[in-house]
C-alpha cells in the first residue's frame, strides 16, 4: 500500500473554500448598522445585533462607557435591566399580554449582563422570541441610560421655580375678571392658564422611544405653559405682552419647533397696517380706529399656510394652537463649589485669618452652573381649547396614539408570536 505525505499539501478544495470565506469576510457589510448611521432607518428598527459572543460583548459595553470590571457600572447596567423589563411589561403590554408573552427564563435568571446582547444577536430560528426580548430590552435600556445621565433633570425644579417665577410676575388676578397679564401699556384677559406638571419617569421614556432621533438632552417640554385667551384677535396682544416682558426672547427661540395654526399674521398684518395709515392720515377717527382693528379677522383658514414646521405625527389635525420654544439661561450654585468653599472658610477659620474670597478656587471650580432650558409656550383660544377637550384633538388620545407607536417599535414581532409559533422556540 502506497502512503501520501500530505502534511505540506493541501486539497485544492480546502484552499477554495479558504479563499472563498475570506472574500466573503472582506466584503461582510453590516446593513442594518450603515442604514442607521447613513440616516435610511432609526436605531430602533435593529431586528438584531451582530456580538456572538461575551468577550465582544464586553468589549462593546466597554466602549459605550460600561466597564463591567467596575462594580458601580456594572450595576448601573442590572439596574437599567430591571427598569427596562418593568417598563415593557408594565406599560407596554395589556394585562392579557403580560400572561401570553412571558419572559423568557434566559433572561429571568441572567446573571452575566454581556449574555443580553449575545441573545440579541442569535441567527437561529428556534431563538426568535429570545431574540426580540433581548432586542427589545436593549432598546428601552439605552433610553433609559440617557435618562440617568442626564445632568439637565438634576435641575430641573430649580429652572422650574426661576422661569415660571419670571412669568408670575406679570400675572394678575382678580375676582371679577380672572386671570390677566400685563405689560406697560397693554392688558390681556385670559379664560385660563394651565402650567405643565414634571413628567413622570415613564412619560420622559415613551417620549424618547417614540422619538428615537431624540434624547434626554434634546426633550423640549419639560417646562410647559399654556395661555387660553377669549378670542383670536387676544393672540397677537398676548404674544406682545410676552415679548415686551421678555418671556419670549425672539433670538433664543428654536425656530424649527414653531407651529401656528390659529392665526393669518400675513393677512392681519395687512388690514392692521391699513387702519394705521386710514388713522394717521385724517381719514378716519380714534374711534373709527379701533372699531376697524377690533372686526380684523385674524382666523387661519383651513386653505392658508401657517407656517412649514412639521406637525407631530400623533396629533389629531383638528388641533389647533399656537406653539413655540424659547430656551432660557438658568444659573443654580455649584454643590462642588458650595462644599469646597466652606472648607476653605474652614480652614481660614481655623489659621484664624480673615474670610475671603479665594480667587484660586473661584479660579478652579465655577461657582455657578449655566444651562438653557426649554420653555414652551402653548397658545390657545376658547374654541380651540374646547377641542383639545375630548375626541381625536385630545391629550388623551395623543398619549393613546404615542403609546401605540412605541409598541410597534419596541415590541416588533414579539407582539405577533402565537401559540403555534411559541411551539417551534426553544426554551
Amino acid at each position: 500500500m502506497e502512503y501520501i505525505d500530505t502534511s505540506t499539501r493541501s486539497e485544492p478544495h480546502a484552499e477554495n473554500l479558504s479563499n472563498k470565506r475570506s472574500a466573503e469576510n472582506v466584503w461582510a457589510m453590516p446593513w442594518q448598522e450603515l442604514s442607521v448611521v447613513l440616516g435610511h432607518q432609526n436605531i430602533l428598527s435593529h431586528r438584531n445585533l451582530n456580538i456572538p459572543h461575551r468577550e465582544r460583548s464586553a468589549e462593546f459595553l466597554r466602549h459605550c462607557g460600561f466597564d463591567l470590571g467596575h462594580f458601580e457600572h456594572r450595576k448601573q447596567v442590572e439596574q437599567f435591566f430591571g427598569e427596562a423589563l418593568f417598563f415593557i411589561r408594565h406599560i407596554l403590554f395589556s394585562g392579557d399580554e403580560r400572561e401570553r408573552f412571558t419572559v423568557p427564563n434566559e433572561l429571568l435568571l441572567m446573571e452575566d449582563p454581556r449574555r443580553l446582547l449575545v441573545y440579541s444577536s442569535q441567527r437561529s430560528p428556534r431563538r426568535r422570541y429570545l431574540r426580540l426580548w433581548a432586542c427589545s430590552i436593549l432598546k428601552v435600556m439605552n433610553a433609559v441610560s440617557h435618562l440617568e445621565f442626564n445632568g439637565k433633570l438634576r435641575e430641573l425644579d430649580a429652572a422650574r421655580e426661576q422661569i415660571f417665577g419670571r412669568i408670575k410676575t406679570i400675572l394678575a388676578n382678580d375676582d371679577s375678571s380672572g386671570w390677566k397679564v400685563r405689560s406697560q401699556n397693554i392688558e390681556v384677559e385670559l379664560d385660563n392658564i394651565e402650567w405643565k406638571e414634571a413628567k413622570t419617569r415613564h412619560s420622559l421614556l415613551l417620549k424618547l422611544l417614540h422619538k428615537p432621533e431624540a434624547m434626554a438632552e434634546e426633550v423640549f417640554d419639560y417646562l410647559g405653559v399654556r395661555f387660553v385667551v377669549a378670542k383670536s384677535q387676544d393672540i397677537a396682544r398676548l404674544l406682545r405682552v410676552l415679548i415686551e416682558n421678555d418671556i419670549i426672547i425672539p433670538h433664543q427661540v428654536l425656530n424649527m419647533r414653531s407651529r401656528n395654526s390659529l392665526i393669518n399674521l400675513k393677512s392681519s398684518q395687512r388690514q392692521l397696517s391699513l387702519a394705521y395709515d386710514l388713522l394717521q392720515n385724517g381719514t378716519s377717527s380714534p374711534e373709527e380706529f379701533i372699531t376697524m382693528c377690533e372686526k380684523i379677522d385674524w382666523d387661519l383658514n383651513v386653505d392658508e399656510p401657517g407656517n412649514p414646521s412639521r406637525p407631530n405625527a400623533h396629533s389629531s389635525s383638528r388641533y389647533k394652537s399656537i406653539q413655540l420654544t424659547v430656551r432660557h439661561l438658568v444659573r443654580t450654585p455649584n454643590p462642588a463649589f458650595l462644599v469646597l468653599s466652606s472648607l476653605a472658610g474652614q480652614l481660614r477659620h481655623a489659621r484664624g485669618l480673615e474670610p475671603e474670597d479665594d480667587p484660586l478656587l473661584m479660579g478652579l471650580i465655577p461657582e455657578e452652573n449655566a444651562r438653557f432650558f426649554p420653555l414652551e409656550i402653548q397658545i390657545f383660544d376658547r374654541s380651540s381649547h374646547q377641542i383639545t377637550q375630548f375626541g381625536p384633538a385630545s391629550h388623551e388620545q395623543y398619549k393613546s396614539n404615542q403609546l401605540q407607536t412605541v409598541r410597534k417599535k419596541i415590541l416588533g414581532g414579539l407582539l405577533h408570536f402565537d401559540e403555534a409559533r411559541m411551539q417551534t422556540q426553544d426554551f
